[in-house]
């Protein structure tokens, strides 16, 4: 069978908090990827307690499996004294070597659960996850849509605000950013509608 994936790489570190709240918002399952021959970093507690907090499914993947100081029995240990998850089935990799990658898209497929559906046929809703300026397209909004479509040509309205905006381009990263014809419930991409503030 052919998956669409859709990915968002968050930040580790504590001072991105929300940023990493906003990603974990817009999915139904996490990888926690932890150092191998490290252990759980601080910030990475933190982090994996926002996804469980917000009933994201988590798979814990140990990274680094390359490395000869490598422990992967203290790594499981701490995950499940430290942060309470389940690691016996713990995914070992090594992304500078390939080592095991195969088993982690593996298992975003039978061990996370598949974006919920949502209404097609409902009204467009939205959650905008993150957004940046861009010189030549002003501001552009990543978004996970969840009821409805986002098109070309609609117009929108950012129920934080209040604005209106007629949007212009709606795409995806693969990994370079394509232009697609709509996104629809369950999908993650981006659009842009002339806006200038990215607040």
């Amino acid at each position: 069978k052919v998956y669409n994936l859709n990915l968002i790489d968050t930040p580790g570190h504590v001072d991105f908090s929300y940023e990493v709240s906003r990603s974990l918002s817009a999915c139904e399952g996490a990888l926690l990827v932890v150092d191998a021959s490290q252990g759980v970093a601080a910030q990475t507690v933190a982090n994996c307690y926002t996804a469980l907090e917000l009933g994201v499914e988590v798979v814990p993947v140990l990274n680094k499996m390359d490395l000869p100081q490598s422990d992967p029995e203290r790594a499981k240990a701490e995950i499940e004294d430290v942060i309470g998850i389940d690691a016996s089935d713990a995914l070992e990799i090594s992304a500078k070597t390939g080592l095991g990658v195969d088993s982690v898209l593996e298992a975003i497929v039978t061990r996370l659960p598949p974006p919920k559906t949502g209404n097609r046929e409902a009204p467009l809703k939205a959650l905008l996850v993150d957004a940046w300026y861009d010189a030549y397209l002003g501001v552009v909004v990543l978004v996970r849509v969840f009821d409805g479509f986002l098109k070309p040509g609609q117009t929108i309205r950012m129920m934080q605000t209040g604005a209106v905006y007629k949007v212009d381009k709606v795409g995806v990263f693969h990994p370079k950013a394509t232009d697609v014809a709509a996104l629809g419930p369950g999908e993650i991409g981006f659009f842009t509608g002339s806006i200038k503030e990215v607040a």
